[in-house]
Protein backbone atom coordinates (compact mmCIF):
# COMPACT_ATOMS: atom_id res chain seq x y z
CA UNK A 1 0.00 0.00 0.00
CA UNK A 2 3.14 2.54 -0.23
CA UNK A 3 3.02 2.53 -3.91
CA UNK A 4 0.90 5.43 -5.30
CA UNK A 5 -0.17 4.35 -8.37
CA UNK A 6 -1.60 0.82 -7.02
CA UNK A 7 -3.61 3.34 -4.49
CA UNK A 8 -4.48 5.37 -7.16
CA UNK A 9 -5.65 2.14 -9.57
CA UNK A 10 -7.54 0.96 -6.16
CA UNK A 11 -9.38 4.18 -6.12
CA UNK A 12 -10.19 3.82 -9.70
CA UNK A 13 -11.56 0.42 -9.09
CA UNK A 14 -13.79 1.68 -6.08
CA UNK A 15 -15.17 4.28 -8.45
CA UNK A 16 -15.66 2.05 -10.90
CA UNK A 17 -17.57 -0.25 -8.93
CA UNK A 18 -19.69 2.41 -7.12
CA UNK A 19 -21.03 2.76 -10.65
CA UNK A 20 -21.44 -0.82 -12.07
CA UNK A 21 -22.98 -2.17 -8.53
CA UNK A 22 -25.15 1.26 -8.66
CA UNK A 23 -26.13 0.65 -11.69
CA UNK A 24 -27.04 -2.84 -10.82
CA UNK A 25 -28.86 -1.51 -7.79
CA UNK A 26 -30.56 1.37 -8.78
CA UNK A 27 -31.66 0.81 -13.00
CA UNK A 28 -34.37 -1.40 -12.26
CA UNK A 29 -36.14 0.64 -9.64
CA UNK A 30 -35.71 3.45 -11.76
CA UNK A 31 -37.34 2.40 -14.60
CA UNK A 32 -39.98 0.52 -12.26
CA UNK A 33 -40.56 3.79 -10.52
CA UNK A 34 -39.50 7.03 -13.08
CA UNK A 35 -41.12 4.95 -16.45
CA UNK A 36 -43.85 3.43 -15.13
CA UNK A 37 -42.91 -0.04 -16.43
CA UNK A 38 -44.20 -3.64 -15.51
CA UNK A 39 -41.66 -5.74 -13.51
CA UNK A 40 -41.52 -7.80 -16.78
CA UNK A 41 -40.68 -4.64 -19.21
CA UNK A 42 -38.28 -3.44 -16.06
CA UNK A 43 -36.50 -6.45 -16.52
CA UNK A 44 -36.79 -6.71 -20.67
CA UNK A 45 -34.91 -3.55 -20.29
CA UNK A 46 -32.49 -3.51 -17.55
CA UNK A 47 -31.17 -6.88 -19.10
CA UNK A 48 -29.23 -4.99 -21.46
CA UNK A 49 -27.02 -3.88 -18.69
CA UNK A 50 -25.39 -7.28 -17.81
CA UNK A 51 -25.54 -8.53 -21.82
CA UNK A 52 -23.06 -4.93 -21.89
CA UNK A 53 -21.09 -5.97 -19.16
CA UNK A 54 -20.28 -9.66 -20.49
CA UNK A 55 -19.41 -8.57 -24.11
CA UNK A 56 -17.04 -5.70 -23.32
CA UNK A 57 -14.16 -7.69 -21.73
CA UNK A 58 -13.89 -10.14 -25.05
CA UNK A 59 -13.00 -7.24 -26.75
CA UNK A 60 -11.25 -4.92 -24.54
CA UNK A 61 -8.07 -7.21 -23.88
CA UNK A 62 -7.75 -7.80 -27.55
CA UNK A 63 -7.87 -4.17 -28.67
CA UNK A 64 -5.30 -3.23 -26.10
CA UNK A 65 -2.59 -6.52 -27.35
CA UNK A 66 -3.18 -5.91 -30.75
CA UNK A 67 -3.93 -2.15 -31.11
CA UNK A 68 -2.51 -0.30 -28.16
CA UNK A 69 1.12 -1.98 -27.59
CA UNK A 70 -0.83 -3.71 -24.45
CA UNK A 71 -1.45 -0.70 -22.90
CA UNK A 72 -4.23 -0.36 -20.38
CA UNK A 73 -4.62 2.82 -19.68
CA UNK A 74 -6.42 4.08 -22.65
CA UNK A 75 -8.89 1.41 -22.73
CA UNK A 76 -10.02 2.29 -19.34
CA UNK A 77 -10.00 6.06 -19.99
CA UNK A 78 -12.49 5.09 -23.12
CA UNK A 79 -14.50 2.74 -20.44
CA UNK A 80 -14.33 5.97 -18.42
CA UNK A 81 -15.80 9.22 -20.87
CA UNK A 82 -18.31 7.07 -22.76
CA UNK A 83 -19.98 5.40 -19.59
CA UNK A 84 -20.20 8.96 -18.13
CA UNK A 85 -21.81 10.46 -21.94
CA UNK A 86 -24.13 7.35 -21.57
CA UNK A 87 -25.15 8.70 -17.78
CA UNK A 88 -25.87 12.21 -19.23
CA UNK A 89 -28.10 10.67 -21.37
CA UNK A 90 -29.98 8.67 -19.20
CA UNK A 91 -30.02 11.20 -16.23
CA UNK A 92 -31.94 13.04 -19.48
CA UNK A 93 -33.76 10.68 -21.73
CA UNK A 94 -37.76 9.35 -20.94
CA UNK A 95 -37.48 6.54 -18.76
CA UNK A 96 -40.53 5.21 -19.74
CA UNK A 97 -38.92 4.82 -23.59
CA UNK A 98 -37.98 1.13 -23.06
CA UNK A 99 -35.69 0.66 -26.33
CA UNK A 100 -33.88 4.00 -25.77
CA UNK A 101 -33.22 2.45 -22.02
CA UNK A 102 -32.44 -0.86 -22.90
CA UNK A 103 -29.69 0.81 -25.91
CA UNK A 104 -28.34 2.69 -23.19
CA UNK A 105 -27.82 0.28 -20.48
CA UNK A 106 -26.38 -1.85 -23.52
CA UNK A 107 -23.86 0.55 -24.58
CA UNK A 108 -23.35 1.84 -20.58
CA UNK A 109 -22.60 -1.73 -19.69
CA UNK A 110 -20.59 -2.15 -22.92
CA UNK A 111 -18.54 0.82 -21.94
CA UNK A 112 -18.11 0.33 -18.19
CA UNK A 113 -16.65 -2.83 -18.63
CA UNK A 114 -13.79 -1.71 -21.12
CA UNK A 115 -11.90 -1.17 -18.34
CA UNK A 116 -8.47 -2.76 -17.64
CA UNK A 117 -8.09 -1.62 -14.22
CA UNK A 118 -7.88 -5.53 -12.70
CA UNK A 119 -4.92 -5.77 -14.88
CA UNK A 120 -3.68 -2.39 -14.39
CA UNK A 121 -3.20 -3.28 -10.97
CA UNK A 122 -1.79 -6.72 -11.75
CA UNK A 123 0.94 -4.58 -14.05
CA UNK A 124 2.05 -2.79 -10.70
CA UNK A 125 2.26 -5.11 -8.12
CA UNK A 126 4.18 -7.32 -10.66
CA UNK A 127 5.02 -11.08 -10.17
CA UNK A 128 5.59 -11.41 -7.06
CA UNK A 129 2.72 -10.06 -5.54
CA UNK A 130 0.03 -10.01 -8.48
CA UNK A 131 -2.10 -12.24 -6.52
CA UNK A 132 -1.67 -9.85 -2.96
CA UNK A 133 -2.28 -6.89 -5.51
CA UNK A 134 -5.58 -8.46 -7.35
CA UNK A 135 -7.21 -9.61 -4.20
CA UNK A 136 -6.33 -5.96 -2.79
CA UNK A 137 -7.61 -4.47 -5.62
CA UNK A 138 -11.11 -6.44 -5.57
CA UNK A 139 -11.34 -5.70 -1.55
CA UNK A 140 -11.06 -2.26 -2.42
CA UNK A 141 -13.90 -2.33 -5.21
CA UNK A 142 -16.13 -4.03 -2.96
CA UNK A 143 -15.55 -1.65 -0.40
CA UNK A 144 -17.20 1.53 -2.52
CA UNK A 145 -19.41 -1.11 -4.07
CA UNK A 146 -21.39 -1.21 -0.75
CA UNK A 147 -21.11 2.34 0.35
CA UNK A 148 -22.58 3.21 -2.89
CA UNK A 149 -26.21 1.67 -1.65
CA UNK A 150 -26.05 4.03 1.22
CA UNK A 151 -25.07 7.09 -0.49
CA UNK A 152 -27.24 6.84 -3.26
CA UNK A 153 -30.51 6.15 -0.80
CA UNK A 154 -29.50 8.85 0.96
CA UNK A 155 -29.27 11.23 -1.65
CA UNK A 156 -33.06 9.90 -2.87
CA UNK A 157 -34.50 9.87 0.04
CA UNK A 158 -33.09 13.40 1.51
CA UNK A 159 -33.71 15.04 -2.13
CA UNK A 160 -37.26 13.24 -3.18
CA UNK A 161 -36.28 11.18 -5.75
CA UNK A 162 -34.45 12.93 -7.77
CA UNK A 163 -32.99 10.69 -10.53
CA UNK A 164 -30.57 13.05 -12.04
CA UNK A 165 -28.69 13.36 -9.72
CA UNK A 166 -28.15 10.16 -8.84
CA UNK A 167 -27.08 9.32 -12.29
CA UNK A 168 -25.37 12.59 -12.95
CA UNK A 169 -23.68 11.48 -9.65
CA UNK A 170 -22.53 8.50 -11.47
CA UNK A 171 -21.15 10.36 -14.84
CA UNK A 172 -19.03 12.55 -12.24
CA UNK A 173 -17.61 9.24 -11.07
CA UNK A 174 -16.98 7.96 -14.04
CA UNK A 175 -14.82 11.15 -14.63
CA UNK A 176 -13.16 11.36 -11.71
CA UNK A 177 -11.87 7.76 -12.78
CA UNK A 178 -10.15 9.17 -15.52
CA UNK A 179 -8.68 11.91 -13.87
CA UNK A 180 -6.73 9.83 -11.30
CA UNK A 181 -5.77 6.71 -14.14
CA UNK A 182 -4.31 9.48 -16.41
CA UNK A 183 -2.20 10.02 -13.65
CA UNK A 184 -1.20 6.58 -13.58
CA UNK A 185 1.60 5.50 -16.14
CA UNK A 186 3.33 2.31 -16.19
Amino acid sequence: MTNWRFVAASHVKGLENVVRYGLTTWVPIYYFEEGGLSIESTVLVTVALPVGYLTAPLVSGYISDMFLGSRRRPMTLASAFISSLVLVIIAFAPADNEFLGAGLLLIGGFAMSLTLIAATAVDIGGRHMAATASGVLDAHGYAYAGAQALIFSVILDASGSPWEIVFLAMAVTRLVSAGIIWMVRI
